[in-house]
């Protein structure tokens, strides 16, 4: 963390609000957000009650946190920062946090409501995800088509309606990001639900001239939502 230049008489008389957004800019920018600002907070009052801020914790950087692997060596640390950062409404932090109680906590109910909060912050990973564990379940399944459909509707940008992604490319993006994010968080995969359709012609490979839509398996037609978002399920389990 850069050095604080500023004498006692200076740092004293520091208005709070100025106080706070120095702490915002430091836990969103740095590449050490979690140690920078213990390390401010101990420097004097005036930081120590600014660092504490509800603007502060909206804006912690939790991803790097988790690129630092906090997640697999300090878990109880990582889990209330996670909360803690949650509690401000930080829209990453709901959405780490409930997938680390879907998939690692095993607290199911728990963490699709902290996904539901990711959502509302406007994270379309976050939707992703909630339509695709919601969908692993027959009782939430048109709930899961529902939301997807959604954000599919988002990205108007390459229409075909032949494709999972046919909405764009946002979907593809999300699942990218998703699978990162499970790589970097768990050895757990999203369960895969087997096909019920009986339609032959279900899934079958059409020729394109799109080789992004071949590399990731999107070159497929399907005869329902249902289906096209089964196959999504699959593309992130093999992510």
């Amino acid at each position: 963390m850069a050095a604080i230049a500023m004498d006692n008489d200076n740092v004293t008389s520091l208005p709070h609000d100025l106080a706070v957004e120095f702490c915002v800019q430091l836990v969103s920018t740095s590449t050490t957000p979690r140690k920078d600002i213990k390390c401010l907070r101990e420097s004097c009052k005036v930081f120590h009650e600014a660092s504490r801020a509800r603007k502060v914790g909206k804006f912690m950087n939790v991803r790097r946190e988790m690129e630092l692997s906090l997640n697999w060596f300090h878990m109880k640390e990582y889990l209330e920062l996670l909360r803690g950062c949650a509690n401000c409404d930080n829209s990453d932090a709901y959405f780490f946090l409930g997938l680390e109680e879907v998939f690692n906590l095993k607290e199911k109910t728990l963490g699709l409501y902290h996904l539901h909060k990711a959502k509302m912050g406007e994270r379309p990973v976050a939707s992703y995800m909630l339509g695709i564990i919601l969908f692993q379940e027959p009782e939430t399944r048109s709930l899961a088509v529902e939301i997807l459909n959604k954000l599919a509707a988002v990205d108007s940008s390459r229409v075909s309606s032949a494709a999972p992604s046919d909405d764009g490319t946002l979907i593809r993006e999300c699942r990218m990001e998703a699978a990162e994010v499970m790589r970097n968080m768990t050895w757990e995969k999203p369960e895969r639900v087997d096909s019920m359709c009986l339609n032959p012609r279900c899934g079958r490979v059409f020729n394109t001239c799109d080789w992004e839509l071949r590399i990731y398996d999107e070159n497929r037609t399907f005869c329902s939502n249902m289906c096209k978002w089964r196959h999504e399920l699959d593309l992130l389990a093999k992510s």
